[in-house]
């Protein structure tokens, strides 16, 4: 990035020669003959020589960095994305190692700003206060990062093990914050759960395809089922944020074991991505479970399609497209969206998800009640009743007010990791996947 500010950052002409020579000529045509190239040029040039503040060269970078997000952001889709060589670093360590955390995966929040939660870890600190997929982090500690970038906020929450922090957090349709306090913990990603239902059912949960370990793990998980007497499987993937696409079409080829399984539609052709290869290793009935959380539609839509077996719950996230992740000459990474994938039957689902055969609503998670309000007068009560239900408040000095209702314990915790605990009387989707099977 230094070098590149250095080649930018002279005379108009030499600039724009420079640049030409760096990016070869088709390229550097696009930059250098585009009247908004050369302002974008003018604009580096201009901030770096007058600004009222001399920069550093980290300063410098930043404003560089924040020109590339600028360009992502333009193109209007959330699944493009720049990421530092920090945040390039962050994601190999997910891919591959442990850290200590709150066991919540991130994403970049609105206009590439903040952060969000795009995945849960069951049985870490996260998951167990009752944060959800898709809150969005405002504060971290008391301080506010809704502005920072999501190697930024990540470095806020992780730290030291056996150490407090507080995150902040808003849900989606309403503004007032919910606070988390949290013990940090060794976070391994370990992506499957899995246990045994009375009538040989057996239920594996799979949380992510981040890990490089998803499909070995997934193996071993199901192996084991098979050792304990299972003859019918519950497939769990709600919740799961989905993750690299070669992980997804291995974990498909488990289930389905031959014809096409996932095709890839670029803007110039639709080619066939992967296929079953006969290396099913569960061949008897399967119920798969998806809720609106669930970006790991390739294994849904395939088992749909194929009529391999029943997709129970909510219509999933909607993430039929797919990203290269291209490293860049500083270190970071670009990832941008390349092609459209597309189901054994070719059904496009980005944005519209996949359809479960059986709909039902995902009954494990209460949403918290919460409000928040101002021109009542100081120190008056005001009270919202929902369902039959009445919630009381007092207004501060200002006449403002927020309530937000205590959470509810969460489920009981396993007693190792890997391990499912399965209440069929608090999970609708679940329970109704048992009676199918039966």
């Amino acid at each position: 990035m230094k070098r590149a500010a250095w080649i930018i950052g002279g005379g108009a002409v030499l600039a724009a020669a420079l640049v030409y020579a760096q990016l070869g000529r088709p390229n550097a045509d696009v930059l250098t003959r585009n009247p908004n190239g050369q302002a974008l040029v003018q604009t580096y040039q201009a901030i770096q020589n007058d600004y009222l503040e001399k920069l550093t060269p980290e300063q410098l970078n930043k404003v560089l960095e924040g020109g590339i997000s600028g360009m992502l952001g333009a193109l209007g889709s959330e699944f493009n994305s720049y990421g530092s060589p920090e945040d390039a670093k962050n994601d190999e360590e997910m891919r591959r190692g442990e850290f200590f955390g709150i066991g919540a995966t991130l994403g970049p929040g609105a206009d590439n700003k903040g952060a969000q939660i795009l995945q849960l870890i069951r049985g870490l600190p996260a998951f167990n206060a009752g944060i959800q997929v898709g809150d969005f982090i405002s504060e971290v500690n008391g301080e506010d990062v809704s502005n920072l970038s999501v190697s930024q906020v990540r470095n806020k929450i992780v730290g030291q093990r056996g150490t407090k922090v507080t995150v902040g957090v808003k849900r989606q349709g309403s503004n007032v914050t919910l606070k988390f306090d949290m013990i940090r913990e060794r976070v391994e990603i370990v992506s499957v759960t899995s246990g045994m239902i009375p009538g040989n059912i057996g239920y594996v949960s799979l949380e992510t395809f981040i890990s490089d370990k998803v499909n070995d793990q997934l193996q071993a998980a199901i192996n084991g089922l098979k050792a304990r007497g299972a003859t019918k499987l519950i497939f769990d993937l709600r919740d799961n944020g989905g993750g690299q696409l070669q992980q997804a079409c291995l974990v498909a080829q488990n289930f389905i074991r031959s014809g096409p399984l996932v095709f890839q539609r670029t803007r110039d052709r639709t080619t066939e991505y992967c296929r079953g290869e006969n290396s099913a290793i569960w061949n008897g009935p399967l119920v798969v479970l998806i809720n609106r959380n669930s970006a790991s539609e390739i294994v849904s839509g395939a088992v749909q399609d194929t009529k391999r077996g029943k997709v129970i719950g909510e219509t999933s996230f909607g993430k039929g497209v797919g990203q290269y992740v291209r490293p860049m000459v500083n270190g970071g990474e670009l990832v941008l969206v390349t092609f459209e994938w597309l189901t054994p039957n070719k059904r496009g689902i980005n944005e519209k998800g996949v359809e479960p055969d059986i709909k039902l609503r995902d009954s494990r998670f209460e949403s918290p009640v919460a409000f928040e309000g101002a021109g009542a007068k100081p120190g008056e009560t005001v009270t919202l009743s929902i369902g039959g239900k009445t919630y009381s408040t007092k207004a501060d000095a200002e006449g403002k007010y927020t309530f937000a209702a205590p959470r509810s314990a969460p489920p009981a915790l396993p007693a190792e990791r890997g391990q499912a605990m399965l209440d069929l009387d608090r999970d609708a989707i679940l329970k109704r996947a048992v009676e199918e099977l039966r």
